[in-house]
């Protein structure tokens, strides 16, 4: 009988198993599994970008120095980095409190758009129907991300975790803690 493996985290904290963690939600005796986030090569784009900006603003700063006064670069100097740190931690922001959280009752999708505007989805284990893992692509395949789409029974709502490292190991996992709740719900 497989059974679920000892805590353990990658670099990234972008795949925990049994952190210690703790939610609002959390209820007295359920156990934090997993604590999943999206892949850290899907964050590439807005990295890439500010290192963009600011190689922007340095040649900024060596093109139109000698045009213009001190207090006024500094001033492109502080709206710009401004901005740039802006846009890093906001982007930081929403993929570290996009999550997911499996426990051993339920699944939960925690999913920020944008500062203000969050969707939260949670289902019991008992209510899971069928998973589906979908790995896609040459950079899904090698780094091994990929979704994960967990269907609830009746008016439920489905979960959807994007770009996950390891999507096969989650969906096990899951399918451990179905089958161990169904295995206690048929002995009681």
């Amino acid at each position: 009988m497989p059974t679920l493996p000892p805590p353990s985290s990658d670099m990234s904290h972008s795949y925990l198993i049994r952190p210690d963690v703790h939610f609002t939600s959390q209820h007295k005796d359920e156990e934090v599994i997993l604590v999943i986030r999206k892949h850290p090569i899907t964050q590439l784009a807005w990295i890439v970008n500010s290192v963009v900006l600011l190689t922007l603003l340095l040649l900024v700063n060596g093109v139109f120095s000698q045009y213009l006064k001190g207090n006024q670069l500094l001033s492109i100097n502080v709206f710009g980095l401004f901005f740039i740190f802006s846009y890093i931690w906001i982007n930081f922001l929403l993929w570290y409190f996009t999550v997911g959280v499996v426990t051993n009752e339920r699944i939960i999708d925690l999913d920020f758009y944008n500062l203000i505007y969050k969707e939260f989805s949670a289902t019991t284990i008992r209510q899971v129907s069928d998973i589906t893992t979908k790995i896609g692509g040459f950079f899904g395949s090698v780094l091994n991300f990929g979704d994960v789409f967990v269907k609830t029974e009746g008016f439920e709502q489905n979960i959807k975790f994007d770009d996950i490292p390891r999507p096969s190991e989650v969906v096990k996992i899951i399918n451990i803690l179905m089958r161990d709740t169904n295995a206690a719900g048929d002995e009681g």
